[in-house]
């Protein structure tokens, strides 16, 4: 079964930042996944695009493409 998780690489490099204030991580988390891999798009799919890890390499399931598994499931 997979899950979500919270990328401990992106999450690090991916600051937010708005006219008043700067979010630094571990604020800003960015989610992947972790499991056996069957199940990643009922886990991802409803996550916006903007918040999913952006790793690579990607992997396509079922025409789509998700990010790597993370490296623990935090």
């Amino acid at each position: 079964m997979c899950k979500k998780a919270t990328c401990g690489t992106c999450s690090k490099k991916t600051p937010l930042t708005t006219k008043k204030h700067t979010l630094k991580p571990p604020l800003l988390d960015k989610t992947s996944w972790w499991g056996c891999g069957s199940h990643i798009s009922s886990v991802l799919d409803s996550v916006p695009a903007a918040q999913r890890c952006e790793c690579e390499p990607k992997i396509e399931v079922g025409g789509n493409s998700y990010p790597p598994m993370a490296a623990s499931p935090n």
